[in-house]
């Protein structure tokens, strides 16, 4: 049953993003985009998923000024599951690969996230340097997986793009946790499980300089795994079929 809920998880996506294609051409990389269309699209898919959302210290993401929004990246159905942390006035940071999905690629773009070419180097920088002026000149706060690539249930070492930024623009960093749900969701079910999302207590950058980046990344990864491992704690643990 998973993989088939899977494929019309992705077909249900894909659909909705064809729907709100309209709502980005009228308004194209209007920086309240995603904070609509993440807000339409979380309630249809944990509905479609049966899950429960919890978010602890919600108010924590309505963030007045510019914030890089970092979180633990498990797996595509993060696609799912993670537009809960989207508010108006925040984009997402992307590879450039997904404007080419059709429908949910075209409305990335347009939505008004952040694309980045992180095979070439030089480019990559310097769309770093461009969304940090973004963010200055438009009051965005930006949502980035900084593991750059899906986990196996404990966070990868963090890759150092999303801290850069956030000290060239001087942003605080606000780190969120998301239940791991390898451990805690039984996606056979129609009502598969919680998803507890935990935001924890924001990190400035005031006074800090690039030489500071490599510990800044450390001590956020070190943070965001220790809550991670209590947050899935919380939840009861399912047993799959493969366990048993």
């Amino acid at each position: 049953m998973y993989p088939i809920r899977v494929v019309f998880a992705f077909i249900l996506l894909a659909l909705l993003a064809g729907l709100m294609l309209p709502v980005a051409l009228l308004r194209p990389l209007h920086r309240n985009n995603m904070g609509f269309i993440c807000g339409v699209v979380t309630k249809v898919m944990y509905f479609y998923w049966g899950a429960k959302l919890e978010i602890e210290n919600e108010a924590r993401l309505n963030t007045t000024q510019p914030t890089i929004i970092i979180s633990n990246h498990q797996d595509t159905q993060d696609m799912f599951f993670a537009e809960a942390l989207v508010r108006n006035g925040t984009v997402a940071m992307g590879k450039w690969e997904l404007v080419y999905i059709p429908f949910i690629g075209w409305l990335f773009f347009l939505a008004g996230n952040i694309a980045i070419k992180r095979t070439h180097k030089e480019k990559a920088q310097q769309a770093l340097s461009l969304a940090a002026k973004k963010m200055r000149d438009d009051n965005l706060s930006l949502l980035i997986f900084p593991e750059g690539t899906r986990n196996n249930g404990t966070p990868l070492p963090f890759k150092l793009g999303a801290f850069r930024l956030a000290i060239e623009a001087q942003t605080p960093i606000q780190p969120v946790c998301i239940s791991m749900r390898k451990h805690t969701m039984n996606y056979n079910k129609w009502r598969s499980g919680t998803v507890k999302i935990k935001c924890l207590e924001p990190i400035s950058t005031q006074g800090m300089t690039q030489d500071d980046v490599v510990d800044l990344a450390v001590r956020c990864r070190k943070l965001i795994e220790s809550e991670c491992i209590e947050l899935t704690k919380s939840l009861p643990k399912v047993t799959h079929l493969d366990e048993l």
